[in-house]
């Protein structure tokens, strides 16, 4: 109102502040900073129908949906509806204290490719008692003829038939080809969720010291013959020479082929302990599922002891797999 006292025309001064004239009878009227207080105002009726809907119908309407029917904004739905609810709950995490161990060689065991840093594969199988690396092979490509070319050679040079193989989803295991394999050798599928490879722990973990070991070579121009080399040396000392924690720091050869770790079965008890499988997944239900396959064969594994599971919460919740689990060997 001083500039107009002064003499100065409102289109003057809001050109010089580079606003409209308009905005500036609004400014010097103070009806801008009514609108800006000016708060809409909802009644305690409104508020009971928002919180009202909202429990009807909590599962399938979203607050738009409650706003539209009511007819007001949804952010004043939202905030109604979070003063009603509280603070929202959250998951507790669970301790991981699960804690596994096969009793004897040869019940499990559990096939996977890591990459090599030549573009080629490396497909190895490892027994789940001993952590004990039963074979290897590099390829060009994850197939289904690879996998079955690898798994009869193990069998062959070892002159033994798992009860159990584990695997991942991928399509050169899943393959008609592999699936076959194993109801000639009558070996029980066991694969693993998709996309969870810690349901598959110790094999990547062997993979993870696998990759420690080549870690050298990836920066030395290595022909294919010479990565083979460091690969059989990498895995000869991985068995043969580094003990392990977990086993009571022996080595994974030493516990496979000692006495205590071997069980010898017949044709008839394979037979047996596969009806038995069959029998629980009827029990369990839905027999046509993996989850019921897997939760089948853990449970007929226990009831034949070759196998256990429990909780418990180590000392250091950093080292989940150490000496606190008793010798498997003995």
């Amino acid at each position: 109102m001083k500039e107009k006292a002064a003499g100065t025309r409102a289109g003057v001064f809001a050109e010089c502040w580079g606003i409209s004239s308009g905005t500036h009878w609004r400014w010097v009227s103070g009806k801008c900073s009514e609108y800006r207080k000016k708060a809409m105002k909802i009644s305690e009726e409104v508020k009971l129908r928002v919180i009202e809907l909202d429990r009807r119908y909590r599962s399938t309407w979203d607050v738009r949906s409650i706003a539209h029917v009511i007819g007001i904004g949804h952010n004043s739905v939202a905030k109604i509806v979070r003063e009603a609810r509280g603070p929202r709950p959250k998951r507790a995490k669970l301790p991981h204290d699960g804690r596994t161990r096969f009793l004897y060689r040869d019940v499990m065991w559990s096939s996977d490719f890591m990459d090599l840093h030549d573009g080629r594969k490396l497909l190895k199988t490892i027994d789940e008692m001993s952590l004990h690396r039963l074979g290897w092979d590099t390829t060009e490509a994850e197939t289904a003829d690879s996998v079955v070319e690898h798994a009869e050679t193990i069998i062959r040079c070892m002159g033994r038939v798992p009860l159990i193989w584990k695997y991942d989803h991928g399509s050169q295991f899943t393959s008609d080809k592999f699936q076959e394999f194993l109801a000639l050798h009558k070996i029980l599928p066991y694969p693993i969720p998709p996309r969870s490879p810690w349901v598959n722990g110790r094999t990547e973990r062997d993979n993870h010291e696998v990759r420690n070991w080549l870690i050298e070579t990836e920066w030395k121009k290595l022909t294919g013959a010479e990565l083979d080399r460091d690969i059989d040396e990498g895995m000869l000392m991985l068995n043969y020479v580094k003990p392990r924690a977990v086993l009571g720091y022996k080595r994974s050869a030493e516990v496979y082929f000692a006495a205590a770790g071997i069980r010898d079965w017949k044709e008839e008890d394979r037979e047996h302990f596969c009806m038995n499988v069959e029998d629980l997944k009827c029990q369990l239900g839905r027999s046509g599922t993996e989850k019921t396959q897997r939760k089948a064969i853990r449970l007929a594994l226990q009831n034949w002891e070759l196998y256990e599971e429990w909780n418990e919460r180590p000392e250091d919740a950093r080292i989940v797999n150490r000496s606190t689990q008793k010798n498997i060997s003995d």
